[in-house]
């Protein structure tokens, strides 16, 4: 059953990766001499769609087209494997919701944080309503019978108290995790080996990010980062936590999950070179994956990865041509390499 389940998933994915943007269509956008020069170029693409008529570049729409490809791969895959899909899609339901957080507590422009928006076909809200409450609370209240109610709940009394947003997201964030790590462990045999090779790498990674970033940028005590990340992460889980927290190196921890950084960095250097060692690790393993059959878990993940990576790089693009660089210097900041 699971082998008919996703022979039509591949064939979903293979009609539909002619679509992805290809090398010397990437090469010709970081050619472009001006961003005008470049949105006239992303009309020609596949990636059209992300440039309205009046000139501007919405890439939310493009990850909105990621978002409905997920849900569509969803009912074509086994029971077990469809639910965690189904829960993995929802971080792009979890991301809209913390940007209507920040837009009610930071009281931005309407337009600016509508802009923000990723489009979802698949939602039960209206989220132009839920930007329109006076409050996070209000929010919430909007939102009593989502599964996001309680752990926003359970955070509220300190966000109110401290009126930083950081609990709200954090608390939205180790939700989604703990969920799509629950979901991960009792599958088997080639589905639960993909989750764990494709996912629960991308967790473990994460998980060790969200450590540094704590104790790097905002300087938390140990309990803290303890208390604000993942205990059950895979290959970087409690034990990998804690010997951060204790001020274990960057360097040290990242050998661990076999990224070798440069010598002579600051922690601040090494943990973006962390990052974008591992944002290229997944773009390869998902490019190369994309070679061969795709009658796996595998085949899916890799797929909506490769779609999240042009978005990606596209806002490198699109953000270094309004910020006056290079193409060098552009190329050297995307995942795929040219």
């Amino acid at each position: 059953m699971s082998l008919f389940s996703y022979a039509a998933a591949q064939g979903y994915i293979r009609a539909r990766l002619s679509r992805l943007l290809d090398r010397s269509t990437w090469a010709g956008l970081i050619e472009a001499n001006s961003p005008a020069d470049l949105r006239r170029r992303m009309i020609q693409t596949a990636a059209a769609a992300a440039v309205t008529g009046e000139g501007e570049v919405r890439l939310q729409t493009l990850r909105g087209e990621s978002a409905a490809a997920a849900v569509a791969l969803v009912r074509f895959l086994p029971r077990s494997s469809g639910e965690l899909m189904a829960w993995y899609n929802r971080r792009f339901e979890v991301e809209n919701l913390k940007t209507v957080l920040r837009a009610v507590h930071y009281r931005l422009e309407r337009k600016r944080a509508l802009a923000s928006l990723i489009p979802l076909r698949s939602t039960r809200w209206r989220w132009e309503e839920l930007m329109e409450a006076g409050s996070a609370a209000a929010v919430l209240d909007q939102i009593q019978e989502s599964p996001y109610a309680k752990p926003l709940q359970n955070a509220m009394e300190r966000y109110q108290h401290e009126q930083r947003l950081f609990f709200l997201e954090i608390a939205l964030d180790l939700f989604y995790f703990q969920k799509l790590v629950r979901l991960i462990e009792p599958l088997r045999g080639r589905d639960g080996a993909d989750a764990r090779r494709f996912l629960g790498r991308s967790i473990a990674v994460e998980n060790m990010l969200w450590s540094y970033r704590f104790r790097i940028h905002g300087r938390m005590k140990p309990e803290e980062i303890i208390n604000y990340t993942l205990h059950s992460a895979f290959a970087g889980g409690l034990d990998a936590v804690r010997r951060v927290a204790l001020g274990s190196p960057l360097a040290v921890e990242s050998q661990n999950l076999g990224f070798q950084l440069a010598d002579g960095l600051s922690e601040v250097e090494a943990l973006s070179q962390v990052e974008m060692m591992a944002a290229r690790e997944r773009f390869r393993q998902a490019s190369a994956t994309m070679a061969r059959p795709l009658f796996q878990l595998c085949g899916v993940f890799s797929y909506l990865w490769l779609l999240e990576d042009e978005v990606r790089d596209l806002a490198v693009i699109v953000e270094g041509k309004a910020s006056g660089l290079s193409g060098v210097e552009i190329a050297q900041r995307l995942v795929r390499v040219l």
